[in-house]
């Protein structure tokens, strides 16, 4: 007596999107295509290196104090709470993003603890 069994997708096109959470999808190849089509307007096509993006803000402000702001905004901490992670007033922050106060090995060691990230990125 056969059964019957779930058909595995041979010919479907694996999507993956990295987020918060890895999510992966596998869809036949022709609502794959349809997919594309429709993300195609989103699409990267050329893209720029990132100290050439960020130039006028690093005119105006420091790498490192860049780097930091940018580190605080995808982790979605205000200066107040990760003030409150290393343990200085809020203020040092703000003058450490805006280039008022040069980032120390020492600090730097503080941010790398926090955003689970290397010490250099933010010197």
């Amino acid at each position: 007596m056969s059964a019957l069994m779930k058909k595995h997708l041979t010919d479907g096109v694996k999507i993956q999107v990295e987020g918060k959470k890895t999510r992966i999808f596998i869809l036949p190849k022709i609502e794959a295509d349809g997919l594309i089509q429709m993300l195609s307007k989103y699409e990267l096509k050329d893209s720029v290196p990132w100290r050439e993006s960020l130039s006028k803000t690093m005119k105006k402000y420091s790498e490192g104090g860049a780097m930091l702001k940018s580190e605080r905004l995808l982790a979605e901490l205000t200066q107040v709470d990760l003030a409150k992670k290393i343990k200085v007033p809020q203020h040092v922050i703000s003058e450490l993003e805006n280039g008022k106060r040069p980032i120390g090995k020492v600090m730097a060691a503080r941010f790398a603890k926090v955003f689970k990230t290397d010490y250099r990125l933010f010197l």
